[in-house]
């Protein structure tokens, strides 16, 4: 995308140089490697934030995605919508509903107009997606995940829990290809600290579990914080890793054992 459009990234920035930081999309601070950032806002469509309470001003809406978001924001400041501006935000939306999975009747009506003022053609998107290769070291870590997976049946669904060096999203949304239920993969930073990436299938999701809600709980329980959406959320914490994979399975347990 950076490579297409032309977007300028400045690498580690420094917040105290700016005047106010906009974190999108951001569930935990955790998420931006704990930079000490003292003046920020929010955009943020996480079905729980961690950041809230903290910042200047924020806004929070539950969305499919961050780009709906944005993109109401330029249209009621009569932004033009450019082609490389229009290539980004269908992108953003494709990506952040799980292409699509996670889609509502407004999402598909915000793609449209997105395509109707930027002129964008919808392939151009795809394009930039199917394109992307996938690193060896990224093939390897999902293989490995796969390979350490325990899974455990509960009623009609499978919970799997495994553990990677990183990439550990990755891993847990393999695992929910391959079959199982509810996926969580833990990884040890170089920090000592600990993150914990889950995922589950959207007929969970319509029964009520909320991957979000769990996480967030289990991530306050293990000294630390957690959130995110229904369907994909992160746990980002200084207890054992054992441990908070225990919590987490053993919640997601209790939740489904209500299911009818």
């Amino acid at each position: 995308m950076i490579e297409q459009i032309g977007i300028k990234v400045k690498e580690k920035p420094k917040p105290e140089n700016y005047d106010i930081t906009i974190i999108v999309d951001t569930s935990t601070m955790a998420q931006l490697n704990n930079l000490n950032i003292r003046k920020y806002a929010i955009i943020d469509h996480h079905s729980t934030t961690a950041l809230l309470d903290k910042a200047e001003f924020y806004i929070h809406e539950n969305t499919t995605s961050t780009v709906e978001i944005v993109f109401r924001m330029l249209s009621r400041i009569g932004f033009k919508i450019s082609k490389k501006v229009g290539l980004a935000l269908i992108t953003g939306i494709i990506t952040d509903t799980g292409h699509l999975k996670h889609a509502t009747a407004q999402t598909f009506r915000y793609l449209s107009e997105i395509i109707t003022m930027s002129g964008v053609d919808y392939f151009d998107a795809l394009e930039i997606m199917s394109s992307t290769p996938q690193d060896l070291s990224v093939r390897i870590t999902l293989i490995k995940a796969a390979m350490r997976t325990k899974i455990e049946r509960v009623n009609n669904y499978i919970i799997g829990i495994s553990y990677v060096d990183s990439y550990g999203g990755a891993a847990a949304s393999m695992l929910i290809n391959i079959g199982i239920d509810v996926a969580f993969v833990g990884t040890i930073k170089e920090d000592g600290t600990v993150r914990v990436s889950g995922r589950t299938k959207r007929e969970l999701i319509l029964k009520g579990l909320n991957l979000g809600k769990l996480m967030e709980e289990i991530g306050i329980k293990n000294n630390g914080t957690g959130g995110g959406h229904n369907g994909a959320a992160g746990i980002d914490a200084l207890d054992h890793l054992d441990k908070i994979l225990f919590d987490c399975i053993e919640k997601a347990k209790r939740l489904i054992l209500k299911f009818k």
